[in-house]
């Protein structure tokens, strides 16, 4: 334990331990989730820029669920996915990444890092792509261009 924290805050926390322990499968995705990020150390990163759940201008509507639209930047580029609702736990994530303008389209593909390991979707000619079933959860993103080093995103809850 850390002897720098106070009493009462060793106390509480111990309190958590034993009452609310950590359940093993999430401790194990979590470790998981951090090795899987070890293997992109290097890359350059994928920056969060907009986030459509984080809208002050929710309208519920009757039917089917809207998309979460995430937008994501990194160095002359543009990522932006859709997290399309399919059933209780999984989506359909469809994209487009978009290099500056005049430049020709990316070529290579996309990660969706989840809990279970990870799916990915190849950039047609157009930079667009599509990935059927991803289970929600956390979420991390990862751009692999074919010749240049692969931009990572953050984990983010979806």
């Amino acid at each position: 334990m850390n002897g720098g924290l106070p009493s009462e805050l060793r106390e509480l926390r111990e309190l958590f331990r034993c009452s609310d322990p950590v359940p093993e499968r999430a401790l194990a995705g979590a470790y998981a989730a951090m090795s899987r990020r070890m293997a992109y150390q290097d890359a350059d990163s994928l920056r969060l820029i907009g986030d459509s759940a984080e809208s002050s201008a929710k309208v519920r509507s009757i039917g089917p669920a809207e998309p979460r639209v995430l937008t994501f930047a990194m160095p002359g580029r543009v990522l932006e996915l859709d997290l399309a609702p399919v059933a209780e736990d999984r989506y359909q994530v469809s994209g487009l990444v978009l290099n500056r303008a005049g430049g020709t389209p990316p070529t290579g593909d996309v990660v969706l890092r989840h809990r279970s390991g990870e799916c990915a979707g190849a950039l047609d000619e157009h930079g667009a792509f599509r990935v059927l079933d991803v289970p929600r959860g956390p979420l991390s993103v990862v751009f692999r261009p074919l010749r240049s080093a692969p931009a990572v995103a953050d984990w983010l809850v979806c």
